[in-house]
């Protein structure tokens, strides 16, 4: 990764370094690859970040679709994100669960 990040940044471009897609021997290797891209102008990021930039916007047909299908193979993490969302979208429409607001 950092080799190819540097020329490039040496040669004017803008440079992504999707971390998490360059594999590495080490968390030393790992941090001081991180460093030197940084140092040399280039922004470190990962798959998801990436993935997520490129969808722009999830308010549209196949966000939904493309969010599960995210949750499943990039980043797991975000499968509770999207129950939360789906949680706080019911709520919204269907009222809380519970009868505690009618308690004083």
């Amino acid at each position: 990764m950092t080799f190819p990040a540097v020329s490039a940044r040496k040669e004017g471009y803008n440079v992504y370094c999707v971390v998490d897609a360059s594999g590495n021997w080490s968390k030393l290797a790992t941090d001081t690859s991180i460093a030197r891209v940084t140092q040399a102008g280039a922004i470190p990021t990962d798959t998801f970040a990436i993935v997520a930039e490129l969808m722009r916007t999830w308010n549209r047909p196949e966000g939904s679709r493309f969010a599960e299908i995210l949750s499943d193979h990039v980043c797991p993490e975000y499968k509770c994100l999207m129950e939360n969302y789906a949680k706080a979208q019911a709520v919204v429409k269907d009222g809380p669960e519970t009868n505690l607001d009618k308690y004083q």
